[in-house]
């Protein structure tokens, strides 16, 4: 897409901030009747009461300890740093909260002291980062901060204000500029750029009054942004899942919309046909309720009301309240000063959304069946093997009916050192035996971008049969398969799926292993010829058609340790009786 500000000189920017000198990027904060109706809000919905039992301004503010920091270079464990960092994060968002409040239980000195324990930390880097200027960890620091002054600054005192600005200075803006440190983030074309690049823009909005040194510090930064819509594809897919969708786009959202405000909507990043698109992408991957799409490295979840509603202000797309937590009476379930005052009663309409979606750029299917409590739904994927946090997984794909998913893709691993080293692909969440894939004579799917599938449909969104077909023959390494094509067809009246893998072989294969991926119990026909997958009274039974084969399951329990702590991989397996150079299996879940 064409680079942002491509026609907007860092003068032409300067004079545009010049233009709205006394607006801020954040005015409903500031805004005494939007504060109030956030006070009744909290009162209502059980935030008030939260700050209430939770917030203890006499506690002891926790110190990052060295030790801490220093055990994710020791054993590459990033756990224990950053849960101490989460936690006095915690405490800082409720102390800024019940100040904003005015809660009964708001102090301002825990407050100040919170902010100098953070300018007294070595670095604002996190630990699994260290010896870059700026990260995630950082950057979002930087803005929270920056926040906390605009918001509550004329009940802090100076003293607090100067030391906290200067931290923000010494670590956010020089580091930005230190030519010595080559932070790759400026430019990558995924979650890190607009996060990273965002929160800098933002924590620029609001530190920096004088519009020439504030157009210098943020014209480079803004147009980087555009690398990183550049890593989505063309249909707006996210390549990372869409765990990084609400992540990464998330930070684009909030920056897009702090320049709107603080330009008076002259400066607009959200306009765009692929911009529009990519709002749509969570429509695409959801299952059901917090059930979405996990290939790559993402969870299952909620998009945020602050997202759904950022995007509202610039497209109406209302279906995305459906894909927020929401309360009993289908309001949307939301906390912080940002979601509390920019909350105006908006619902989900309780109105499934029943449609197939294709995404043929990202390579990416969902087909619906008869929707009712048996409705199956089927996610699969195709792609390539080279995207960020890449799983080596074309064919995978999810098998989700009335309210349980009954075959998976197991999603994220915990991110250690060995997630992103060359280790990563010992990691079954990250190699193919963690995938409804086969392996082929011992060989697994490779990774890099040359690895990839090739995704057609047939009769989406129609009645009958509806089809998904992926060539999956360059998945593999060269010689390893002449031909494999994976057919999906869900019968949608009925709620059935047949799965074929055709192969064309060189000559006849040694093994050929199909695999079928569960968190669900696991029970073997006697025969072997079929099993039965998920908890009585809604599971599945999965069996191999006309060819003869037996399925055998292995629970991957000491794998699973590397990606889950309260489930268990289960990877079965089938494995024909006779192989030949052409080979035909088909499979019935039902």
């Amino acid at each position: 897409m064409d680079m942002l500000l491509r026609h907007v000189t860092m003068t032409e920017l300067a004079d545009l901030f010049a233009r709205h000198q006394d607006r801020s990027p954040a005015p409903y904060l500031t805004d005494p009747e939007a504060v109030g109706r956030a006070r009744r809000l909290a009162k209502a919905n059980g935030i008030w009461d939260d700050l209430s039992e939770h917030l203890d301004p006499g506690r002891d503010i926790p110190v990052i300890k060295r030790s801490a920091f220093r055990n994710y270079r020791r054993v590459g464990d990033r756990t224990l740093p950053q849960s101490r960092s989460a936690y006095r994060s915690r405490e800082l968002h409720r102390a800024a909260l019940a100040l904003y409040l005015g809660h009964p239980k708001a102090n301002v000195d825990y407050l100040q002291d919170l902010l100098w324990a953070y300018c007294d930390d070595h670095t604002w880097v996190m630990a699994a980062h260290e010896g870059r200027a700026i990260d995630l960890g950082s950057a979002a620091l930087g803005a929270t901060f920056s926040e906390i002054l605009h918001v509550l600054g004329d009940r802090l005192e100076d003293e607090v204000k100067g030391r906290v600005s200067a931290e923000i200075d010494r670590r956010i803006f020089q580091n930005l500029w230190n030519y010595k440190h080559m932070d790759e983030w400026k430019t990558r074309r995924m979650n890190w750029n607009h996060v990273c690049n965002g929160e800098v823009i933002r924590t620029a909005l609001y530190q920096i009054e004088d519009p020439r040194i504030l157009a210098h510090m943020t014209h480079a930064a803004i147009q980087n942004l555009t690398y990183a819509l550049d890593g989505f594809t063309e249909d707006g897919g996210c390549e990372e899942g869409p765990g990084y969708w609400s992540y990464g786009f998330g930070h684009y959202l909030y920056v897009a919309h702090a320049l709107s405000l603080r330009t008076g909507g002259e400066l607009n990043l959200m306009t765009g046909d692929k911009i529009e698109r990519i709002c749509r992408y969570p429509l695409a991957a959801q299952i059901a309720g917090p059930l979405r799409s996990t290939f790559a490295d993402s969870h299952h979840g909620y998009i945020s009301a602050r997202i759904a509603m950022i995007i509202n202000a610039f497209y109406k797309m209302p279906e995305l309240y459906e894909l927020c937590e929401l309360r009993p009476n289908r309001t949307l379930k939301v906390s912080g000063m940002h979601e509390l005052v920019l909350y105006r009663g908006q619902r989900a309409r309780g109105a499934p959304d029943h449609r197939d979606y294709l995404m043929p750029d990202l390579g990416q299917v969902k087909l619906r069946g008869r929707p009712g409590g048996r409705q199956m739904t089927l996610m699969a994927l195709a792609g390539h093997n080279g995207v960020p946090h890449n799983h080596n997984d074309i064919g995978s794909f999810i098998v989700h009916r009335g309210d349980r998913l009954l075959l998976v893709d197991p999603g994220a691993p915990l991110y250690t050192r060995k997630t992103f080293s060359p280790r990563r692909y010992e990691i079954v969440f990250c190699n193919s035996l963690g995938h409804s894939v086969p392996v082929i004579n011992g060989k697994q799917q490779q990774p890099g971008s040359q690895y990839y599938g090739k995704l057609e449909v047939e009769n989406l969104n129609g009645e009958g049969k509806k089809r998904a077909v992926i060539d999956m023959t360059r998945a593999y390494p060269k010689g390893t398969v002449k031909r494999l094509v994976r057919t999906f067809t869900l019968t949608a009246r009925t709620n059935r799926l047949t799965l074929e893998d055709a192969y064309t072989f060189s000559r006849a294969p040694r093994s050929v292993e199909e695999a079928f991926i569960t968190f669900e119990k696991v029970e073997v026909a006697p025969n072997g010829r079929s099993v039965r997958i998920g908890p009585r009274g809604n599971r599945v039974r999965l069996s191999c058609v006309e060819t003869p084969g037996r399925f055998r399951f292995r629970r991957l329990v000491e794998e699973s340790k590397e990606g889950r702590a309260d489930e268990v991989v289960t990877r079965i397996t089938f494995t024909s009786r006779k192989l030949s150079k052409e080979l035909r299996l088909r499979f019935e879940v039902a």
